[in-house]
């Protein structure tokens, strides 16, 4: 009986290990492929202009919402 205890503990240790190193690979992938688009951004890097921001600042308080289907209507 002693035995069987001790197997499954060794299992589960090794598995959790297991587990950890893959979700550490799924996570490095991850950062790596948000650097990636950050920096093949074309806009990466240039800085607004003030019209640009004060429609910003604008919209920030109109707070409404516009659907998806109704930006898809309206440009496709």
């Amino acid at each position: 009986m002693q035995f069987v205890k001790v197997f499954f503990f060794c299992y589960i240790r090794v598995m959790n290990t297991l587990m950890i190193k893959k979700m550490n690979n799924h996570i490095k992938a991850l950062v790596s492929s948000a650097v990636f688009d950050v920096f093949n951004d074309p806009d990466f890097g240039l800085t607004l202009s003030a019209k640009a921001k004060k429609r910003l600042s604008l919209s920030s308080k109109n707070n409404k919402i516009i659907s998806f289907n109704q930006i898809k209507k309206k440009y496709f």
